[in-house]
């Protein structure tokens, strides 16, 4: 039997930090730099206002509503201010892009949903 090699290069599992692989965290990283791209390529602007907003949300996502508890992860996260803003603009700036294609994400939204039954089909499996 032939052994099959992981396809994507540079891929080691990590511990996992908030939850995240480190394969996965690479992922996030890999789409929010393509979706920076890609914005560009559009000619996509994100507005401060619009940054303000998803920060807004992300807040009280994660309630992080006070100055003190928001200081108080971005010390516990290592995170400027600066770079806390940077990645509230990525967050938008893949919105914006993901909206603009969101025709044609829709349309292959479908076939990724049947290869990730795989999953489904494993746990059926474990089940029969």
């Amino acid at each position: 039997m032939q052994a099959h090699t992981h396809p994507f290069p540079s891929v080691e599992s990590g511990p996992a930090v908030g939850g995240e692989t480190l394969e996965g965290a690479r992922k996030r990283v890999l789409l929010r730099m393509l979706a920076r791209h890609e914005a560009a390529r559009l000619g996509l602007t994100v507005g401060d206002d619009e940054v303000i907003e998803t920060a807004r949300w992300f807040r009280a996502r994660y309630d992080l509503l006070s100055r003190e508890r928001m200081i108080a992860w971005l010390e516990f996260a290592g995170l400027s201010l600066d770079e806390f803003v940077e990645m509230m603009r990525d967050f938008t700036t893949l919105a914006r892009v993901q909206a603009h294609h969101a025709a044609d994400i829709d349309a292959e939204l479908a076939q990724n949903r049947k290869i990730s039954s795989v999953r489904d089909f494993l746990v059926e499996e474990v089940w029969l």
